[in-house]
């Protein structure tokens, strides 16, 4: 009896140890997700309501034809979602697939935080056969494919052509010049009185003066990354004593209103008719009429009188993959599927940019709707007048970015004076750039 059952102990113990050890072996396999087991992507990104909605719509149905992959999504808007990124790096937590902007991503090579892709474009899993090199060429660094291009994008002024024929303004034509721009902005801000403003508001943001700066043949950056491209101050005064005067003249929206948008998109005061235009990024259009509810068009950006051109064509955003993610090629796979396949860029209708897929492109021309065509449209305009894109930029220039919106919105408030400001972001910008040295 006692040998009986010392075997059947022995026997139960090594059960569960095989046991132990298939279980082992099948989490291994999950792991990896191998041999059709379920794995786990998670996918960020930002954006607003409209673009929430299509992605997820696209993560469904990317899940239905890959059975063996869920996809957590993590996605909130602009503000906030690199300090999020920030604290996930730190943590060593990000997301598998994280949409990138071209602005961060120098700062997150030089990080060793995304992985060089082209092992996987040339296994097949990331199918670029059908996309042509401009298309892409922005997510390079030295050869490595660091971010797959989720649509071509520039910079557009969208404006409500009712409010303009209203106030008898002619819309622009290319090639208008930045005193027309404020001569307009006069007329439309009296037609329409209390409330309502000539111009959305002062320009807080860098990559406006990044504009003006190629329009005088002068990039932002040294070629080094290791401080600004520009030396006197002049410019920078110039570019913002233009808004600061349309400001004080009550044409642009003053501080306190500009503030209330929060970057939200649906928040913006063209969509509730408190202005009749603007500045942004082309992509943005079909979410900016959905929200408006009411036809928008899209126009080219001031010229500058014998300026070299300011526009340039860029990539709205990338898809790059986490360095630490576990499941790399399931990644890539997920955006091969958001760059080649056509019923997921049906569902997408372009929202993020003209897609870089030859296929695609042709295939969606036709379905979109009047906003996304307009923006289609636009882009070829935009290729008409651009010059091209500058290098990636540094890293430390998300830094710089929120440096100078802080600044302007001082400037807007009256804590500088214009020279003030141009001294200040010149000498705090070349601290950041210094660090590249």
């Amino acid at each position: 009896m006692m040998k009986s059952f010392s075997k059947f102990i022995s026997f139960m113990i090594i059960l569960v140890l095989l046991l132990g050890l298939a279980a082992g072996c099948s989490s291994e396999k999950t792991a990896e997700g191998e041999d059709g087991d379920k794995i786990t992507l998670r996918v960020a990104w930002w954006g607003s309501q409209d673009r929430h909605d299509k992605t997820k719509k696209v993560i469904k149905l990317f899940e239905e034809k890959n059975p063996n992959i869920k996809i957590t999504p993590e996605f909130t808007g602009w503000d906030g979602y690199w300090e999020k990124m920030a604290t996930a790096a730190a943590g060593k937590n990000l997301a598998d697939v994280i949409q990138m902007d071209y602005r961060y991503l120098m700062e997150y090579v030089d990080r060793g935080l995304i992985e060089d892709l082209n092992s996987f474009v040339d296994s097949g899993a990331l199918n670029l056969d059908d996309v042509g090199e401009a298309y892409i060429e922005g997510g390079y660094v030295d050869d490595k494919l660091y971010a797959v291009n989720l649509g071509t994008n520039a910079l557009a002024m969208a404006y409500d052509p009712a409010m303009f024929k209203k106030a008898g303004v002619e819309p622009f034509e290319p090639g208008y010049t930045w005193e027309e721009y404020a001569e307009a902005a006069k007329i439309l801000k009296d037609q329409f009185g209390e409330g309502v403003y000539g111009v959305e508001g002062a320009k807080n943001f860098l990559w406006n003066f990044q504009y003006f700066l190629r329009q005088h043949d002068i990039e932002l950056y040294n070629e080094e990354g290791t401080a600004l491209g520009y030396e006197d101050d002049k410019l920078l005064v110039e570019f913002l004593n233009y808004w600061d005067e349309l400001l004080k003249d009550g044409v642009a929206a003053p501080p306190d209103v500009t503030a209330a948008v929060q970057g939200r998109l649906e928040e913006e005061l063209i969509v509730h008719e408190k202005a009749p235009s603007l500045w942004f990024n082309s992509n943005q259009i079909v979410a900016l009429q959905g929200a408006a509810g009411r036809e928008l068009k899209l126009t080219l950006l001031p010229s500058l009188p014998g300026g070299k051109e300011g526009l340039y064509l860029k990539p709205s955003q990338f898809f790059s993959v986490s360095k630490e993610s576990k499941h790399k090629e399931a990644a890539a796979k997920f955006i091969d599927f958001i760059t080649n396949d056509l019923e997921a860029n049906e569902i997408l209708a372009a929202e993020r940019g003209v897609p870089i897929a030859t296929k695609v492109r042709d295939h969606l021309k036709s379905k979109v709707d009047d906003a996304a065509r307009e923006m289609f449209d636009y882009v070829e305009l935009a290729e008409q007048h651009s010059s091209p894109i500058y290098p990636p930029e540094p890293s430390g220039a998300g830094e710089l970015d929120a440096l100078f919106t802080r600044l302007a919105e001082q400037l807007n408030f009256g804590e500088f004076t214009t020279e003030e400001m141009a001294k200040t972001f010149r000498a705090e910008a070349n601290k950041i750039l210094a660090k590249n040295k």
